[in-house]
Order: structure tokens, then C-alpha cells, then sequence
């Protein structure tokens, strides 16, 4: 199915609105249901971002997208573990069939310009702070595009599979890119849209951003307590950073 672009109306700036992707399963963490809806101190895993987000001024519109099967979970998060308004809808087979999902369900008000900006989050990072989703919403804004990441001074090149690669090599030049990331809403829609058309699949957001558009991606430093829970042991250093750093989430 072709979504064209449409025409935009002049808007003065509107809000904008947060994606929590939670379409992972909890194989890797040896849980028998989706990672997202395992608890973490108290609450699951979900709505730390969610409630997150929400907390960051500018932020008018929450949306979460999951899997079929995991309807019932997200209903409980929006109705008993977040006092904010939660949008719920289906994703994709994909992390970018959901993300498309979700810009297409904010496509009238991204055409009218209520929504201004989209801030897309990963459930499985649930210890992002109010301070890093909000930088991370300001150069957005000021720059089209952005995303939090760690200087990557723990890597190396390597040649083939087996073997170090030779010369020099300047670790400064890379980031760990995390999430949340920013962009543009009208633009970023659009983009997703072509690359759908064309049947681009990117690792993440910013790389759709790089492919169909020419809007600068600039980062922000991320935090390394804003780690994305894959195996049983993330959630347990989580719970420690929980207890460590007195975190809340409500």
C-alpha cells in the first residue's frame, strides 16, 4: 500500500509525542513472556520509559506499541502503572514495520502539526533519565535529528573473523547509540514511508533518517546506567542500579 506525501499545514510548534517500542520476547532472558512486561522493582520493565517520557516537558502524546499477544500486559501497564494518557497499538514483524506502525498512527496530527517531534524508545532500556530524554528532545528540535550515545573507547576493528585488523584506528570516531532518538516528526514519516516503498530496512531509526533524508543527526552523551536489558543478568545489575541510586518510576 503507497502512503504519498501529503500537503502540511503551517503550524505553530506543537508537541511531542513518545514511541516505547516493546516487541522483543524474554528468550534471552529465560523469562516465558515478553521482556517488557517483567517487573522491575516493583513495576515492569515498560513503564519505567513510558512513565519517563512522560515526565519531559513537551512530551503531549504517548504511544506503545506491541505485539497482539502482549495486549493484556500493555493494558495493565496503561491502566495500573502509569498515570498518563497511553496510546496502544499493534507493531510489525519488525522493529521498523512498528516504528512505521506507529508514525502512521500519528500521521494526521504529524499533517497538522500537533505533533511536531517523535521521541522512539526501546521498553528493554528502562533506566533512561527525565535528563537524557529531554537533550535528547531539545537537540531534536534544534537540529532535525538526534540520539544519545557512549564514546566507543572499548572497540576495535577487526579483519575477518579471527584476526585484529592492522593500522591505526581512532576510537573517538564511534558511538554506542542508544535510545531514545529524536527526529523531526514530518520528516521522519516520510522517510519511513519511502523506505517502505523500497524496502530499506535500517538498524535503528537514525540509520532510515541518514538514508532518505539530508536533515543532520547530531548525539548527545548518553549514560551508561541507560543499558538495554537482553539477558537475565542486565535485569539484575537494573535492579541494582534501582537500589544503588534510589531510582522511582511514577
Amino acid at each position: 500500500m503507497t502512503h504519498p506525501r501529503r500537503h502540511r499545514r503551517p503550524h505553530l510548534r506543537g508537541k511531542a509525542a513518545g514511541i516505547v517500542l516493546a516487541g522483543g520476547s524474554g528468550t534471552r532472558v529465560g523469562a516465558g513472556i515478553n521482556k517488557a512486561f517483567l517487573p522491575l522493582s516493583g513495576r515492569s520493565i515498560a513503564s519505567w520509559g513510558i512513565n519517563t517520557l512522560a515526565s519531559v516537558e513537551g512530551v503531549g502524546t504517548l504511544v506503545f506499541v506491541v505485539r497482539p499477544e502482549d495486549l493484556e500486559h500493555a493494558r495493565f501497564v496503561a491502566e495500573r502503572e502509569t498515570q498518563h494518557h497511553v496510546e496502544i497499538i499493534i507493531g510489525g514483524d519488525t522493529r521498523q514495520e512498528s516504528e512505521l506502525m506507529a508514525l502512521r498512527h500519528l500521521a494526521d496530527r504529524i499533517d497538522s502539526g500537533a505533533v511536531d517531534t517523535v521521541l522512539i524508545h526501546d521498553a528493554a532500556r528502562p533506566l533512561v533519565s527525565h535528563g537524557l530524554a529531554a537533550a535528547v528532545l531539545h537537540a531534536a528540535r534544534e537540529h532535525g535529528g538526534a540520539v544519545p550515545g557512549i564514546p566507543a573507547a572499548d572497540v576495535a576493528p577487526v579483519d575477518g573473523p579471527d584476526r585484529l585488523a592492522e593500522g591505526r584506528f581512532d576510537p573517538s570516531s564511534l558511538v554506542r547509540v542508544q535510545t531514545p532518538q529524536g527526529f523531526r516528526a514530518s520528516t521522519i514519516l516520510d522517510a519511513y514511508e519511502a523506505a517502505a516503498r523500497d524496502g530499506f530496512v535500517g538498524t535503528d531509526t537514525a540509520s532510515c533518517a541518514e538514508e532518505y533524508t539530508d536533515i543532520p543527526v547530531s548525539w548527545v552523551r548518553g549514560e551508561e546506567t541507560n543499558f538495554k536489558i537482553t539477558y537475565a543478568q542486565d535485569l539484575l545489575l537494573a535492579q541494582d542500579v534501582v537500589a544503588a541510586l534510589g531510582l522511582r518510576t511514577g
